[in-house]
């Protein structure tokens, strides 16, 4: 298994280790149900690691229905967040057209066992798009938030980091195997480095709060 495969791994099982403060703090109900979508995280890179490099089998099926729930999560997630009504209604529709989304094209288009660019694609849209609408939220608030010991906003941070890179990826990625595989490999790892960095806020994210804490009652 490449390097670069194992330390992105390990950010994952880091960050959903990391979050299971959550429960034993009584974080909100959406940061609990943040720590579940890592762990269900850990479990499919897992499974896909040992499909691809123990057994050798494909795993774009895996990932098929990974999609489905980890992009319907984030919209669940943000829309208990977000505040602004017309920015709400976005997350609504985004709830209901996204599974419809993704059926038409994993059964109609794609096939199950296909990897499905127009989902990735279409999600890591909304996902910028739902960290932005966090983004405006905090800056019109009346009131002022340490943003250091504030786990959405490093979460919401570290979305818009991975999914600002992989939006463009993505969309060029069936151009770039059809005409130059060399780069599409390179601007990969690339894409794997931000997706550590992702999870890696995230870790903070669900730490921040006990990390201040202890440093409050130090002091």
């Amino acid at each position: 298994m490449p390097i670069l495969t194992i330390v992105y791994v390990s950010s994952v099982l880091i960050a959903f280790l990391s979050s299971l403060k959550s429960f034993r703090l009584d974080f909100p109900v959406h940061l609990k149900l943040f720590s579940c979508l890592l762990g269900l995280t850990a479990a499919v890179e897992l499974l896909s690691a040992l499909l691809v490099y123990v057994l050798h089998k494909p795993n774009s099926w895996l990932y098929n229905f990974f999609t489905l729930v980890e992009f319907w999560v984030y919209g669940y997630y943000y829309l208990q967040l977000v505040r602004v009504q017309a920015l709400r209604r976005i997350l609504q529709i985004f709830l209901i057209i996204f599974p419809i989304f993704w059926v038409v094209t994993v059964f109609f288009i794609f096939g199950f066992n296909t990897w499905n660019s127009y989902v990735v694609i279409f999600g890591s849209f909304f996902s910028v798009l739902f960290a932005v609408m966090y983004y405006h939220q905090l800056i019109i608030a009346r009131e002022i938030q340490s943003l250091r010991r504030l786990p959405e906003f490093w979460i919401a941070t570290g979305m818009l980091i991975f999914y600002l890179g992989a939006l463009p990826y993505f969309g060029m990625l069936n151009f770039l195997i059809k005409y130059n595989m060399d780069v599409a490999r390179s601007l990969l790892k690339v894409l794997k480095v931000l997706d550590t960095l992702m999870y890696l806020l995230f870790s903070y994210g669900f730490l921040c709060r006990i990390i201040i804490t202890k440093k409050s009652l130090s002091s």
